[in-house]
């Protein structure tokens, strides 16, 4: 379906208020679940629609269409169910003379291949065990094609592919009942799945799981902690990172601290979409700004928050490009893409010989956050003791309890090991695709272990 950009200038021009916009998404999706063994039908999903937008600063006026065809009556539907017929400044968009939203083809792999490595290391790995009581292994693929016209002059188009390879287990003893989980992702999944990085990841999650089994009491109190760099990703994401989205900062610890020291000057902490073939990757935000990298602290003063078109009129500022949504139900919200803290220069094993007493994170579990004031408390789900330099028992059971703007300002060690690990979804308010990253780092944290 071809869409001109002169017909669009009509269309944006035909109705009232400062920020128009219409987003037009073609989706298909794919699903393949296995249950303790035993696979699912598969289900598919297509999806076709149109959203309308006008607001100012105060007000918004927002409608969604079944269909894509005929755009000019959905426009006079909209402007008479919501009274919008004042003409406001004209825009003049950007962009080629018209787009194409290309009819997406049908998700064509095979899958027997990835069905047949799955049961075969289900039976190895998961069914061999005693203490792994059900299991969950999913395949999920998702393809999404959208076009945006907006009164900012943008006139562009993106496809965003949102594919996940999932495995969840849940074991019992000594009624205890814990649960892991474990993933691959990425736009480039068909490279990354084969039979070996599936057998990797099972065998992965089940050596964790023994550990698991095997723990001992896990000191209290506040010490120092070092947080493995393939764990620390989700507790800065929440308990920091969601603070730096400007569409929170009516209520965020970090507003109006542009310029102001907040963290140690070791830390330096980026947003950059651009990262190919990540979960948080894409070119183009769901407003038309083109994805950049954005630095938000940098040797420890705030430079900037994130940005949509929204919270950049407010700010006075441009777009930071990372207005996204999970899809045409909804209106754009500040997302976060790929974020990450930059590397330092410490080594993990010289951080550890610096510790007399403390706690190696090596995964975390479940958290919740106060994201107001970025106090959280996240699990321990597999870490071991330090002590007098060395690493010695395994523990497990044992919380972290802080505060994240706080953490960063006691962060002594960044090590040299960023790696970009698989990302997952951040659920504020929409689910969208994230990749959260940060190299192994030295803090002090309260410890709450069992007794």
């Amino acid at each position: 379906m071809y869409i001109k950009k002169h017909d669009l200038q009509n269309y944006l021009n035909a109705f009232s208020w400062e920020y128009r916009e219409i987003f037009f998404e073609k989706s298909k999706s794919f699903r393949i679940l296995c249950l303790n063994g035993q696979y699912k039908t598969p289900a598919y999903s297509t999806l076709e629609w149109v959203s309308i937008l006008s607001r100012t600063q105060d007000q918004e006026y927002f409608k969604v269409f079944s269909d894509t065809e005929n755009i000019s009556p959905k426009i006079q539907i909209f402007l008479q169910e919501f009274s919008l017929w004042e003409k406001s400044q004209k825009v003049e968009l950007l962009g080629e003379e018209e787009l194409f939203l290309e009819s997406l083809e049908d998700l064509q792999f095979d899958v027997e291949d990835i069905i047949s490595a799955t049961q075969e290391v289900f039976n190895t790995y998961i069914k061999a065990s005693p203490y792994i009581v059900s299991s969950e292994i999913s395949l999920n693929i998702s393809k999404k094609s959208f076009i945006v016209w907006n009164t900012s002059g943008k006139f562009w188009k993106d496809i965003n592919f949102y594919h996940t390879f999932f495995v969840k287990l849940v074991w019992e003893k000594w009624e205890n009942r814990e649960e892991i989980y474990e993933k691959i992702t990425g736009t480039d999944i068909w490279e990354k799945i084969n039979k070996e990085s599936i057998e990797k990841l099972i065998k992965n999650a089940c050596e964790v799981l023994e550990k698991q089994l095997n723990w001992r009491p896990s000191p209290s109190g506040k010490m120092d902690v070092i947080i493995w760099n393939e764990s620390g990703g989700t507790i800065i994401h929440e308990a920091v990172w969601h603070g730096l989205e400007a569409d929170l900062q009516s209520s965020s610890v970090y507003k109006g601290k542009i310029g102001q020291k907040v963290a140690s000057e070791k830390v330096t902490i980026v947003d950059n979409p651009t990262h190919l073939y990540e979960r948080g990757f894409y070119r183009v935000d769901h407003e038309g700004h083109t994805a950049q990298n954005t630095v938000l602290i940098e040797n420890w003063v705030l430079k900037s928050y994130l940005h949509n078109s929204k919270t950049a009129s407010k700010f006075q500022v441009s777009s930071t490009g990372h207005g996204r949504r999970e899809n045409y139900k909804y209106k754009t919200l500040v997302r976060m893409g790929n974020t990450y803290m930059l590397p330092g220069d410490d080594k993990k094993e010289e951080l550890i010989k610096n510790i007399s007493y403390g706690l190696y994170v090596s995964r975390m579990g479940w958290g919740q956050v106060n994201t107001i004031t970025g106090d959280f408390v996240f699990k321990v789900q597999n870490g071991f003791l330090i002590e007098n330099g060395v690493m010695t028992h395994n523990v497990t059971g044992a919380t972290l309890s802080g505060n994240g703007p706080e953490m960063l300002q006691e962060i002594y060690g960044i090590c040299d090991d960023l790696e970009f690990f698989d990302g997952g979804t951040c659920g504020k308010w929409q689910s969208m695709p994230v990749s959260d990253w940060v190299p192994t780092f030295w803090t002090k944290l309260k410890v709450s272990g069992l007794h």
